[in-house]
Order: C-alpha cells, then structure tokens, then sequence
C-alpha cells in the first residue's frame, strides 16, 4: 500500500502527469502557474506595506529620542569594535557620523575660497605691504 496520490489541481499532481507522461489537465496547470508565479516574486511584493510617517507635531520629540538611542547605541559598538577589530570602524563611524548629524544638525564646513577670491586676497595684501614701505621711507 502506497501513498496516495496528490489531487488534481496541486503542484505535485502536475509533476506526477509530467513523471508518467499523462495529460496535464487545466487544474494542475493553474497550480503550476500559480506556484511559478509565487517563486518569482521578490520577498518585498509580498511584504505588507510599510505604514507612512504622522506629520504630527508631537512626534518630533519621539523622533529625537529614537535618533539618541541610535547616536548611543552605535557610540557604544563604536568603542567595542574599536577594541576588539579596528578594521570594521569604518562603517559604523560613517553610521555614527550621520545619526549625530542627523541628531545636532550638520555642522557648517568652513568655506574655501575660490581661486579668484585667493587671488584677489593676495593682490590686496600685496598692496598693503607697498603702502606700508611707501609711508614708512
């Protein structure tokens, strides 16, 4: 006494009609597909939909806290890899550098001057030390 036999209609009915050479018949075939179509599909379709944001004021300070707790907890595995692998800093440094910006605000790089302001810098100062020599002989 065997097994029985899957019905009609399933995935493994449609491989027995393959194994045996049978007729594939139209419920079997609509399996196949159906189980085809769900292989292919990527784990992200399938996922349920992420809920958007609130817009509510109230939420700004929970934000906040949420972006500390991260600026900590990668503080922390910061000084932990920095003892154990040095070489793995790299990202999480790069990670902690956004969460702290993201938390105090960027902080505002010195600006660098164009070649035509360093030369007009240079010019002026030039004429400074000419005017200096002129009144002081």
């Amino acid at each position: 006494m065997g097994r029985p036999k899957a019905p009609c209609g399933t995935e493994s009915a449609y491989r027995r009609h393959l194994r045996n050479g049978e007729p594939i018949d139209a419920a079997c075939r609509d399996a196949h597909a159906a189980g085809r179509r769900n292989a292919r599909r990527s784990p992200a379709a399938s996922a349920p939909p992420a809920t958007p944001p609130k817009d509510d004021a109230d939420d700004s300070g929970a934000e906040q806290d949420d972006m500390t707790l991260i600026v900590n907890t990668l503080r922390t595995a910061f000084t932990t890899i920095a003892e154990k692998d040095p070489t793995r800093l790299a990202p999480i440094a790069r990670e902690f550098r956004s969460a702290v910006e993201a938390t105090r605000g960027a902080a505002d790089a010195p600006k660098e001057l164009t070649l035509a302001e360093q030369l007009a810098e240079a010019r002026a100062a030039r004429a400074a030390r000419a005017q200096s020599k002129g009144a002081a002989s």
